[in-house]
Formats: structure tokens, sequence, C-alpha cells
């Protein structure tokens, strides 16, 4: 996905749901620090939503927090606001896992022989075919060897890019 902005708020939505997206979107369009109320207010959420939301986004580094005391009742008010430091790094974060799951996808693929079933496509990998006498457990035709070539080549490539990704990325961050 070519624009980070909308990478960060899918990212978002699967990590806290679409209450997560309209919090986050308050406080970067804000573009000041907000309190829990502030935030109730404006999204109409309601106050246990609000907190379960600014912590899996503190969790994640995309938020940040001042605390301070207030004089009249001495309880503490949270103020919240984006971090944008910790939105590169937490898009980074998220990047590397994801090139780590490459990485051993690709590792399975180059150590392991598949067959594939020329009726139906089932996939099995050659413990399996074995354990089923080399045919379909779903049809019983005569399972094939796979050529693995079709597979191995976009898989190398998304893991290169990525790699070279992650890498200027982090070298961006660092300095």
């Amino acid at each position: 996905m070519s624009d980070p902005m909308a990478y960060l708020l899918r990212f978002i939505e699967a990590y806290s749901g679409q209450d997560g997206v309209r919090v986050f979107r308050l406080l970067l369009e804000s573009n000041k620090e907000l309190s829990y109320s502030d935030i109730i207010a404006e999204t109409g959420l309601d106050e246990q939503t609000v907190r379960r939301v600014l912590y899996e986004l503190n969790e994640l580094g995309l938020v940040a927090y001042r605390r301070v005391q207030a004089p009249e009742e001495g309880r503490f008010i949270y103020y919240w606001s984006v971090n944008s430091v910790g939105i590169n790094q937490a898009l980074l974060n998220r990047k590397r896992l994801a090139l780590e799951k490459l990485r051993a996808r690709l590792e399975y693929e180059l150590s392991t022989v598949f067959f594939v079933c020329p009726e139906d496509g089932l996939r099995l990998s050659f413990d399996e075919a074995l354990e089923h006498d080399f045919r379909c457990p779903k049809c019983s035709s005569i399972l094939l060897q796979e050529d693995r070539n079709p597979y191995l080549t976009p898989l190398r490539n998304l893991v290169e890019k990525l790699s070279s990704e992650v890498e200027n990325e982090r070298r961006a961050i660092s300095s």
C-alpha cells in the first residue's frame, strides 16, 4: 500500500476497530492534547471504550499521554496526543513482523516438497502425501509433484522488497 496514512488507519482498525480509528483521527486532526472528557464529547463513545482504545493505541506507540494533577481535586487528568515518532516505529515493527513471517514461509517453501491433486488442487507436503499413499484424501486421485517455481519467485521478490523497505526505514528513523 503506497499511502502510509491509509495503511496506518487499516492497521489501527485491525487492532482497535472503528472506535480506534475515530479516536486516532480526532487526536490527529485536533493537533493538540485532549483529555478523556474531550475525546468522549467529540466522539460520542462511552468512557470505557475511550479508555480501552487509548490504552491499545498507547501500547502500539501511536499515542502518548501527559499526566497532570488537578489542583482542586488532587486527581490526575490525562492529556492525550498523537505520538508522531512512535507512528514510524510502530509501522516499522509491523513491517519487520511481516518480513519475519514471509522469510519463514519462503524457508518452508524451499525446504518442503509438495504434491498437488490435479482434480481439486489440494496441496500436500511430502509427509502428508506419504500418509495418504500419494492419493488425494478428498477424491483419491493420484497426487503429482508440484512445480514450486511459480510460488518461489514472487515470494522471493516480496521478501527482497520488504527487506529493503525495512532497512531504509530503520536508517531513516535512526538518523
